[in-house]
């Protein structure tokens, strides 16, 4: 009893949570058993010898091709500035020289040390230099980043000059070496995104026209006209293609090398959504002239783009043939192989397989970046597996290998879950995100797995970057499911059917078309035997929509606000408008074992809110506190509950920025 009254007393002295609105931080209760448990969350491990999955570091892959351990063969060090795993991992490669061995098997990668944002490789007679905005970097595969040399330019040299002011002026800032003259000495290239004519957010007209300027990707030249030990840069210069100012769609990542074999240096540029472009250099090496740029295909003739977005290109010559590929790293933190098949002697636009992700020896589960994690029986077979969506769109499965009752499951790798005989993917497009075109190949899946239809069988219920809610519909049985369609999840509105109060997305017929990005929470609250949906309304409150059967079929009653503090007001997650708006995951248990449904909602880790009990038809919550001290959130985790262990109590996973899955067990299992 001591004991309990100890982790009460804990609990109590936490600072509330300021996720929550100021009306849930009045009561924080002395009686609940602690919710806080030290630093004990931990990143789920594969425990699967043998198993290949994507080498993958956490959101935003920026790869550095090199021997990194000085054995002969190429490994990666992979800059992953995103938070909980910011660092430079270096994946040993574990195969051999990849003149061989295009694809090596690379080993789980090791923690070097702490990252800065844009580091970039540079590749010239002096080897492999390393540089992010104003600094350069010395044995970075060796010693991280503890060996920095400031350079003689402002890394805010460029002053965004558009009139915008919602997006972030300059975001991606990269820093390259070239002798861009071929005078033998080394220039400074810089490539820079600039958000000040596009802006951010909410900028459409009731059309879906995007009304706010472009997204920029500008390259400057600083020319050095000092020497190799003693650098003096001009003042820069906008790089031209085709007559005018070299312009892409933000994060341009310039790659200056001979890619058609003609004696000059051509450029390839990335972009901040999936694409490639070639400027050919028509001038010579000493007076370059850049033609307009050439979109790249792939040797099929289809447009060579990557999976996700905000790529990052190197020019390297990985498989050691002599000509320039393309090491490749992707907004979940993958890494790819666009090889470069031109014939010897063959000019013009070159050659390029299509994209091809490297693989790792298993290491943590990963699914792709702001991973969605949900705890269930996918299979039938008893055990808790694991479904999760994520910043691509996409849903996959992660098997539990173990059976019931283990604590410490073998994981399979991911599977994609297919809908129709298709690959199931949900992407903004040119205008489906409240934040503009920049967004187009962005999904955010976020869902809920639970027998809608009360057929036996676990369908899946998916919100998305859009907002649409969508059923998908299990047609197959309990061990092997089976997908053929999707559908809008129909609401039977009463009085005018509401709708949000920005953008140009509106609802089509009876669908439920609420705030982006936040869990549609499948669950019988009322615990009437029917399954009921709990999740944001279009204003970010929390409301309850009730399932009701008429005619032996099931409907959706409108949302009622059902969800109150001890004061009786209604709980609202989020008052943030457009691109500020939902973004809430949460999930529903009885997490403290009292009978009454709590609710974990997003924070550092994840946040409790305390079921106390029914009053005048609501559900009143309270405060709970945050479960862990550790902080393991980017954007935002997503939580979920599972019981690997089988003791019947739920403990914590989270879905972090870095699409691992973090867990904590439950107190309440401690102290039986």
């Amino acid at each position: 009893m001591e004991r309990l009254q100890n982790l009460s007393l804990r609990f109590f002295a936490l600072k509330a949570s300021a996720c929550l609105p100021r009306q849930l931080l009045l009561f924080v209760p002395l009686i609940f058993i602690g919710a806080v448990s030290g630093d004990d969350l931990v990143q789920l491990p594969h425990r699967n010898p043998g198993l290949e999955v994507d080498l993958g570091v956490g959101l935003w892959a920026w790869p550095i091709p090199c021997d990194a351990d000085g054995d002969g063969d190429y490994d990666l060090l992979v800059s992953c500035p995103d938070k909980p795993s910011n660092g430079i991992w270096f994946f040993e490669n574990a195969t051999g020289r990849t003149s061989q061995h295009r694809f090596p098997v690379f080993r789980p990668g090791k923690f070097l040390g702490r990252t800065v944002h844009y580091l970039m490789p540079s590749y010239g007679k002096s080897g492999m230099r390393v540089l992010s905005p104003g600094f350069e970097y010395a044995d970075v595969a060796k010693q991280g980043l503890l060996r920095k040399t400031p350079l003689s330019v402002s890394p805010a040299f460029h002053r965004p000059a558009g009139q915008q002011r919602k997006g972030p002026g300059v975001r991606h800032n990269q820093w390259r070496y070239h002798d861009f003259d071929g005078d033998g000495l080394t220039d400074l290239v810089v490539g820079i995104e600039d958000w000040s004519y596009y802006g951010w957010d909410d900028a459409w007209d009731h059309e879906g026209r995007w009304c706010n300027g472009p997204l920029h990707g500008w390259v400057y030249i600083f020319r050095n006209r000092g020497s190799e030990q003693h650098p003096d840069y001009e003042n820069p210069y906008l790089l031209e293609a085709g007559g005018t100012t070299l312009d892409v769609f933000g994060c341009p990542s310039p790659n200056f090398c001979d890619f058609d074999g003609d004696g000059d240096d051509d450029l390839i540029c990335g972009e901040f959504l999936d694409g490639l472009t070639w400027f050919e250099n028509i001038g010579s090496r000493q007076r370059p002239v850049y033609a307009g740029g050439v979109r790249l295909r792939a040797d099929d003739g289809s447009p060579l783009v990557m999976d996700l977005q905000m790529i990052v290109p190197i020019a390297f010559d990985w498989d050691c043939d002599g000509d320039a590929d393309l090491v490749v790293g992707d907004e979940d933190g993958r890494v790819a192989l666009v090889e470069n098949i031109t014939e010897t002697g063959t000019r013009g636009l070159p050659k390029f397989l299509a994209p091809v992700y490297f693989r790792q020896q298993a290491g943590t589960l990963k699914s792709g970046a702001l991973a969605t994690p949900v705890g269930v029986d996918w299979d039938g077979d008893g055990d808790t597996d694991i479904v999760s969506g994520n910043t691509a769109g996409y849903v996959e499965i992660f098997r539990n290998l173990s059976g019931a009752n283990v604590a410490a499951p073998v994981w399979s790798a991911p599977e994609k879950l297919h809908v129709a005989d298709r690959v199931f993917r949900i992407q903004a497009g040119e205008n489906g995100s409240i934040q503009g075109p920049a967004e187009a190949k962005w999904g955010y899946t976020t869902l809920s797995v639970a027998d809608w239809d009360l057929d036996g069988l676990p369908d899946l219920v998916v919100n998305s970057i859009l907002g649409r809610v969508h059923w998908v519909r299990n047609c197959g049985n309990r061990e092997q499911p089976r997908f053929q369609d999707s559908m809008p999840l129909e609401v039977e509105w009463e009085g005018t059917q509401p709708h949000l109060a920005w953008g140009w997305l509106r609802p089509r017929g009876k669908e439920l078309l609420t705030q982006w990005r936040t869990t549609p929470v499948v669950v019988d609250f009322n615990r009437d035997t029917l399954p009921d949906l709990v999740m944001l309304d279009h204003e970010g409150y929390l409301a309850f929509f009730e399932r009701f059967r008429q005619g032996g079929e099931l409907f959706l009653k409108s949302p009622r606000r059902a969800f109150v503090d001890e004061q009786g007001n209604p709980i609202r997650l989020t008052a943030g408008t457009a691109g500020r708006s939902g973004r809430r995951k949460l999930c529903v248990t009885d997490w403290d074992g009292d009978g009454h449904y709590d609710v974990l909602l997003n924070s550092a880790n994840a946040d409790l809110l305390r079921g106390v009990g029914l009053k005048d038809g609501q559900w009143v919550m309270v405060p709970g506190g945050t479960l862990a001290k550790k902080n393991i959130e980017g954007h935002d985790v997503s939580p979920t509950v599972v019981d690997f262990d089988g003791d019947g109590i739920p403990d914590f996973l989270g879905g972090a920025e870095d699409g691992r899955f973090y867990f904590l067990k439950n107190p309440r299992s401690r102290l039986r």
